[in-house]
């Protein structure tokens, strides 16, 4: 992706009057343009539906992984009600676990949504600046059939459009590519496992609440 968002900022921040200016052969020049601009529209159509499978991949991932992670709620209850408090306490740690995959897979998926949205103002962009160049190109050839010897009109209506395609470019961000997060410092990591840890604690103090009295007391009964 960072080649293809390169050649982007290339041919959308390009500025047809002046290429066509310095050119020997305006129209040659414009045509070389507009097939690379069409070469770029391919490869970002491609780049964009490889993201969409990944983004679907992701979100079903994140749906089963949070689905497994409630299980093991329910085993640290029947870890408890048999007296294994330490089996409790490490189902409920996977959980946790389990819930930090699921997290991160819908982060990725809502990531590839966003380039996903980048690479369609990008489409937009480049195919307004073709029809843009198709259009100064047919402009270039009535004005040498009319007068092959008078420079060719400077075109106000091709700038504006021009300007406004840079500066969503600049807006998008997309040549840039996606900026990823910070890690989180070691300190907050620490202060988050101890809030882990005491919820966890806590949860494993209100299972053993819960939990039915141990069969040894009922069977010496028995035995008086």
């Amino acid at each position: 992706m960072i080649t293809i968002a390169i050649r982007v900022r290339e041919l959308v921040s390009s500025n047809v009057d002046s290429l066509v200016s310095k050119a020997g052969e305006p129209r040659k020049m414009l045509r070389l343009l507009q097939s690379e601009i069409e070469e770029t529209l391919i490869a970002l159509h491609g780049d964009a539906a490889k993201a969409k499978r990944q983004r679907e991949r992701m979100e079903d991932s994140a749906t089963r992984l949070s689905a497994a992670a409630e299980e093991w709620t329910g085993k640290a209850k029947i870890a408890i009600d048999h007296g294994r408090e330490d089996l409790a306490r490490a189902a409920l740690l996977t959980r946790e676990a389990e819930r930090a995959k699921a997290a991160d897979a819908t982060a990725a998926a809502e990531a590839l949504g966003k380039q996903i949205a980048d690479a369609a103002t990008v489409i937009a962009d480049l195919e307004a600046k073709r029809t843009a160049i198709a259009s100064r190109i047919a402009e270039l050839a009535k004005a040498e059939m009319a007068a092959p010897a008078a420079a060719p009109a400077a075109d106000t209506h091709v700038d504006r459009r021009i300007d406004r395609i840079e500066e969503l470019e600049r807006r998008a961000g997309f040549a840039e590519g996606a900026a990823e997060a910070p890690s989180p410092a070691s300190l907050d990591d620490e202060i988050a496992s101890l809030q882990q840890a005491s919820a966890i604690e806590a949860e494993l103090a209100a299972l053993k609440a819960a939990a039915p009295a141990p069969a040894k007391k009922a069977a010496g009964r028995k035995g008086k």
